[in-house]
């Protein structure tokens, strides 16, 4: 800050006191005009009018350029001489024009002064901004890649090393070898336009070991091309956990399936012996040799259905969070609804308890249900659905209520292979069978109009107290 700067934020401080010395100055430019003779000191006014006027306001600067003038003209040895009027207006004139010019001066210094502050407290808050953005990219569990033009890293958090299987800094190195659906984002798209936009692809770390990537990316313009952001998640312990999950959910229902095909196997098989040992007691049947043959097949089905059953058997003890299974369907369920505009209506009772049931194949249930409430309600003019949960008779419920046509033949519903179902009409045989492999039941309710499905399951606490299969 130079010497005029500090003067003008002295006197923007200290104004009263600037104030009182240039009334001051004024006050001894006058004696000492006054006394010496034939010399004009008049012009040493602009010295308290630059003083003063810095923080004046113009009708101040005015006046006071007045008084300097009327001043010296009073006080100079030519005030008995004519043109006084000229002389005083053009002294009134020129210190005027110094205390604006002071006057702007300090305006101006505010006015930088301000300026520097704001930029001051911008860069502040942008560095602070820029620490926080920093660490949160750098804390992330998140591969966080930025790359130039070329593929080259400009920007990489520990993660993403931790990710790409890097000791070293990823600054510098081109992505293609590991990530290279990221060059292809950068050359597909005009350097003007962005793309922002999520892709599972496979990646590979320098080591060979591959793994699978969700990248979520976007692309934008910079001064020297195209540059790509990238996230980047590690989703192989997923997949080996989903694949598993799934793959133990199939071989359950699998289960369930083959002991409900077998229970049937056995009865027909049950059947067709009974008949069998009715014929063995016509004379000479036993001779023919088709009729042996027959014996023979009908003891090859008991065999297959005791396998079966045997199979189907291994029961395992499983819990099911309902409420998390039921927030998963809804998440699944009602787009499609949406776009078929069907209304659907979730009423959750609070509290629900755990329930004894595989997760995933209850979630099957679950969307079989709704899946056929979908196909009921194509043809209605009112398409609702209403899905329901809660605590009866120590039981836990769950209906999925719709405003559809109804079921015609109910006694048929839950039997395979129906003439006219979607698929191979196994859809509500399976999921009853699996509701029961845990104890619980699937069955219809009796409606005026439309259909009522109901779920029952049996609370985890009450493990002890299911009834008999």
């Amino acid at each position: 800050m130079n010497l005029l700067e500090r003067f003008l934020a002295f006197s923007e401080a200290k104004r009263f006191r600037v104030y009182a010395i240039a009334a001051a100055c004024v006050a001894l430019i006058g004696w000492l005009d006054w006394f010496v003779v034939n010399v004009s000191l008049g012009f040493l006014y602009i010295v308290p009018m630059l003083l003063a006027s810095a923080t004046l306001r113009a009708p101040q600067i005015l006046l006071f350029a007045t008084a300097c003038g009327v001043l010296r003209e009073l006080f100079g040895p030519l005030h008995h001489q004519p043109g006084a009027i000229g002389r005083t207006l053009i002294g009134v004139a020129g210190f005027a024009l110094a205390g604006f010019f002071v006057s702007e001066l300090n305006r101006k210094r505010k006015l930088v002064t301000r300026h520097l502050e704001e930029r001051e407290e911008q860069m502040l808050l942008r560095r602070q901004a820029e620490e926080q953005l920093r660490a949160v990219i750098d804390t992330s569990p998140l591969a966080i890649l930025t790359l130039d033009s070329s593929g080259r890293v400009l920007l990489a958090n520990e993660s993403a090393q931790q990710v790409l299987g890097f000791q070293e800094p990823l600054e510098g190195k081109q992505i293609q070898p590991y990530l290279p659906i990221l060059n292809r984002f950068l050359t597909m798209q005009h350097p003007t336009s962005s793309l922002r936009t999520a892709v599972e692809t496979r990646g590979q770390r320098p080591n060979g070991e591959v793994f699978l990537a969700n990248i979520w990316l976007s692309t934008y313009a910079a001064g020297n091309g195209p540059q790509l952001a990238a996230c980047i998640w590690d989703a192989s312990e997923n997949l080996r956990d989903r694949e598993g999950t799934g793959l133990n959910s199939m071989m359950a229902t699998s289960r369930v399936l083959i002991g409900a095909v077998s229970h049937e196997i056995r009865n027909l098989a049950a059947a067709a012996l009974s008949a069998y040992h009715g014929l063995a007691s016509v004379p000479g049947m036993d001779q023919v040799e088709h009729f042996r043959a027959l014996g023979t097949i009908i003891s090859g089905l008991e065999r297959i259905a005791e396998s079966g059953l045997k199979l189907s058997s291994h029961d395992r003890a499983a819990v099911a969070n309902l409420g998390m299974v039921l927030d998963e369907a809804r998440v699944v369920i009602e787009p499609t609804f949406r776009d078929a505009g069907i209304t659907i209506d979730w009423q959750f009772a609070e509290g629900l308890p755990l329930v004894q049931g595989d997760h995933h194949s209850l979630l099957q249930v679950l969307l079989n249900l709704a899946r056929n409430s979908e196909q009921a309600l194509e043809s209605s003019a009112h398409k609702s659905l209403t899905v329901a949960a809660g605590l009866e008779n120590d039981l836990v419920v769950v209906r999925f209520r719709d405003t559809g046509p109804g079921i015609s033949n109910p006694g048929d519903l839950f039997k395979p292979f129906q003439p006219g179902a979607h698929s191979a009409g196994l859809g509500l045989y399976i999921s009853r069978a699996v509701v029961r492999s845990y104890g619980g039941d699937l069955f219809l309710e009796p409606q005026s109009s439309g259909a009522c499905f109901a779920l029952q399951l049996w609370p985890a606490e009450e493990e002890n107290e299911q009834p008999g299969d």
